[in-house]
């Protein structure tokens, strides 16, 4: 039970903490993220970035509306091509609402017919059902959330309560400081992550990030471009091999040229029960300290490893005109150990390209977990995510922090996103998995010990009034350890009201 408490801490202190702030008056202004409860309105910065109408960093979300506000307002959508229109009059019309409706809330309702072993950034939850409650508050320099959660998981006789997506931020000068657990997106794809994405649960953390990701006004900056940063210190569950540990995560991306955007990704699990969860050992954790492998004091440098489960990388997007449409080419890459401290061997990539057809995003998309372990030569698999001390590994209740797909998987994806005038949303993804091809130690996300999967997903999202309908499905072929394909389909249905 005493491994519980820190967790129970950040979430009792939050929920108090949002509770007096309801209690006071408030004045008019809207939240820092575009937006961190529509993911939708984050493709459609990322539009008007990529046709070159606004100039910012996005290869990470939640993006602040500091700064792309000002740019968004002198747009004139009647002088923009049809795609940039409608991206730019859903986000104007977007911050019209809140900046009228300062302190929203909204109730949503989720039912699904099965649970999802994968979520993308805008799709299915991984959760049979939830029920939702989201009060955001706004005053001066603070902000805050309080999400109540209720979920139930696929057997329908387990459920739990929790404060995920809950926060509360104080904006001073270019800096945001965050207490919460927010969902967030590292890097420029739009199927998977491989440092950070929303498959796993949101992670509580203390955070310090920058509050704009448009150009500084600091000449001695300004060499930079757009950029963002952020510092993270979070706590993982207790319920792993070894409870309650830290984890330290960090992103700086920036545009040095118009055209080009490159990310810089770091994290590193530590401390945790009998472990060194004080400063100086966070320290040492930053600073690349050496230990030995089998925690002897004293050892032969070969036996020497870094202390904390690392896992850093960069991510690079350039994006160009081609017959006056956007075309984008981006890749990650992330890689977890090392030799001689830089050389670094267990590395996994993922590549895209996407452009615009029809006034929809289209994208093609390829990653790659499944890795040899420690060097070139070896042909050994099975260790990406894994680590020799924190043997529950880089997931977070079960669930890969990264990739959507886990561990030892490869993944194609085809996409389509598109956006209509009236601001409903379609989506349609085709995917095809190899998921543990070597059969040995498989993810969790496999139903054997090997899977080849075909997926084809979708919703369809409308407004009505003041509620927000989105209706979806997939419907898979799955062959497990080379026996005969099997055919399963799931259905998903999400009702949200936004009122008073």
């Amino acid at each position: 039970m005493l491994a519980t408490k820190p967790i129970l801490s950040i979430r009792l202190g939050i929920t108090l903490i949002l509770c007096a702030v309801l209690s006071l008056s408030f004045s008019t202004k809207a939240s820092p993220w575009i937006s961190n409860t529509e993911a939708q309105l984050y493709y459609d910065v990322v539009t008007l970035a990529e046709w070159g109408y606004i100039d910012a960093a996005t290869t990470t979300f939640p993006l602040p509306w500091k700064g792309i506000k000002a740019q968004l307002n002198q747009l004139d959508t009647t002088q923009l091509p049809s795609t940039a229109a409608i991206a730019a009059y859903r986000l104007q019309q977007f911050l019209k609402y809140e900046q009228s409706h300062p302190n929203p809330t909204s109730v949503g309702f989720y039912v699904a017919s099965d649970q999802s072993r994968f979520t993308s950034f805008a799709g299915q939850h991984s959760e049979k059902a939830q029920v939702n409650f989201t009060q955001q508050i706004n005053w001066g320099k603070w902000s805050a959330q309080l999400a109540v959660n209720h979920q139930i998981n696929a057997d329908g006789s387990s459920s739990k309560n929790h404060f995920d997506h809950s926060f509360i931020n104080y904006q001073f000068d270019d800096w945001n400081l965050r207490v919460g657990a927010v969902d967030q997106w590292w890097g420029p794809a739009h199927s998977s992550s491989l440092i950070l994405s929303n498959n796993a649960r949101p992670i509580p953390a203390i955070a310090l990030s920058r509050s704009q990701t448009v150009e500084s006004k600091n000449s001695w900056l300004s060499f930079l471009g757009p950029w963002y940063f952020s510092a993270q210190l979070g706590q993982l569950e207790s319920n792993r091999a070894i409870p309650s540990p830290k984890i330290w995560l960090s992103r700086f991306n920036f545009k040095p040229i118009k055209d080009l955007e490159i990310g810089v990704s770091w994290t590193a699990m530590w401390g945790g029960l009998g472990q060194g969860n004080g400063l100086g050992d966070l320290l040492d954790v930053l600073t690349f300290k050496p230990q030995c492998v089998d925690g002897a004091k004293h050892c032969d440098d070969a036996l020497h490893t870094k202390k904390g489960n690392h896992l850093a990388g960069f991510d690079l997007k350039y994006s160009f005109l081609l017959f006056a449409q956007p075309v984008n080419i981006y890749a990650q890459r992330i890689g977890e150990d090392a030799v001689d401290y830089y050389k670094v061997t267990d590395q996994a990539s993922l590549i895209g390209f996407s452009s615009y057809l029809a006034n929809s995003k289209v994208y093609v998309e390829f990653s790659n977990t499944n890795v040899a372990c420690g060097n070139e030569q070896s042909t050994a698999k099975n260790c990406y995510y894994e680590h020799d001390q924190y043997q529950s590994g880089y997931r977070f209740h079960q669930r890969a922090i990264g990739s959507t797909f886990d561990s030892d998987a490869k993944m194609l994806t085809l996409g389509l996103n598109k956006h209509f005038s009236d601001g409903d949303v379609m989506q349609i993804v085709l995917r095809r998995l190899d998921l543990n091809p070597d059969q040995q130690k498989p993810s969790p996300v496999v139903e054997g010990l090997s899977e080849k999967l075909f997926q084809l997903s979708g919703f369809y999202q409308t407004t009505i009034g003041v509620w927000q309908l989105k209706l979806g499905g997939q419907i898979e072929s799955s062959t497990v350890d080379n026996q005969a394909s099997k055919i399963n389909s799931t259905l998903y249905s999400e009702l949200e009201y936004r009122g008073w």
